[in-house]
């Protein structure tokens, strides 16, 4: 498991000069990824913290508070993290947040918050406005299965 740093650096390194890295897309990328992760690898962890329900949807608290310097603007360089910092992916993991990216790299941090606040999504299913709770496991990698299935179906 890594520091859910260590996954935004992944796409900082790789994506940076693309100039659409605002803390919410890494963010919700991150959270998207943790979520097909669970669903592909039958409920084994991309990253060490779970979710949380916030007003803006799921979030993972340390990479909030390691971006919110940010506002709304741009990520120009690597999240600045003990953890993340001497964390490697490996290459299989690497190979796994290529497809994340190749899937939902052309989406802004607007567009992947749409995706996940959409009815039937963990966080719509457990949000209470005002209060963040921690989504379960099971509804994120049942709800990732769901769309895994529905994307194998279409490539049929």
């Amino acid at each position: 498991m890594y520091n859910p740093a260590t996954i935004a650096n992944y796409f900082i390194k790789k994506h940076q000069e693309d100039g659409t890295l605002t803390p919410m897309k890494l963010i919700k990328l991150t959270y998207i990824a943790y979520g097909w992760y669970l669903a592909l690898r039958d409920g084994k962890h991309l990253v060490s913290e779970k979710p949380q329900a916030w007003d803006l949807g799921p979030v993972m608290p340390t990479l909030y508070h390691n971006l919110k310097k940010y506002g709304k603007e741009k990520v120009t360089e690597p999240i600045v993290e003990n953890k993340a910092k001497s964390e490697v992916i490996t290459d299989e993991d690497a190979y796994f947040l290529d497809f994340i990216w190749e899937r939902y790299g052309n989406y802004n941090g607007v567009k992947l918050s749409a995706i996940t606040h959409t009815d039937g999504t963990p966080w719509t299913e457990v949000y209470p406005k005002g209060t963040n709770l921690e989504i379960p496991d099971d509804l994120i990698e049942k709800h990732y299965k769901g769309i895994m299935e529905k994307a194998l179906g279409e490539t049929a």
